[in-house]
């Protein structure tokens, strides 16, 4: 018997921590290279890089308002080289 899909994507919640390292700051890194950042205000930063590369890649920059709990940015931070 095959796995599903959902329980795919479980296997994958349960593991990130394992396939990436993850911070968490409230402060604004100036080697993020971000179109309009100034307006993201009182945020929290969190950063995505995988745990393990072959290669040169950006790590995955989410920012999260913390008065409203809204994901304002997810994407690139453009931080790589």
């Amino acid at each position: 018997m095959q796995i599903t899909k959902d329980e795919a994507l479980d296997i994958a919640k349960q593991n990130i921590s394992q396939m990436f390292h993850i911070e968490i700051t409230d402060e604004w890194d100036r080697g993020w290279k971000v179109y309009q950042h100034r307006n993201f205000g009182d945020c929290w930063y969190i950063t995505l890089r995988p745990a393990f590369s072959t290669g040169l890649c950006s790590s995955h920059l989410m920012v999260i308002s913390r008065d409203t709990g809204e994901i304002i940015y997810s994407g690139p931070a453009n931080d790589e080289g």
